[in-house]
């Protein structure tokens, strides 16, 4: 099983700050992000688009990193990973 942190309205929308979803080591985020789209639905609509792409709405890092910059959704995970689930933000 892997702990997956949520930030801000994450949290709101999952009505907790920490889910669990099945983990196999050496998944993908792609197979972690359809786990918890099936563990929190409302959580995996903001997530994903309809095809199954990572919307932009929701960062997802693996050890403190945004897969955006690894390997995106083929990006590996291990099981000593921290896997954080964040929301967008702006400032100025």
């Amino acid at each position: 099983m892997k702990h997956i942190k949520l930030f801000a309205m994450l949290r709101d929308i999952a009505g907790t700050k920490e889910l669990i979803v099945p983990f196999t080591p050496g998944q993908t985020v792609r197979q972690l992000t359809q786990d918890i789209a099936a563990a929190c639905p409302a959580l995996g609509e903001k997530m994903l688009t309809p095809d199954g792409e990572l919307s932009g709405l929701v960062h997802v890092l693996v050890h403190g990193r945004n897969v955006q910059w690894l390997q995106g959704l083929e990006t590996p995970i291990r099981e000593e990973d921290q896997i954080t689930l964040i929301p967008p933000s702006a400032g100025g």
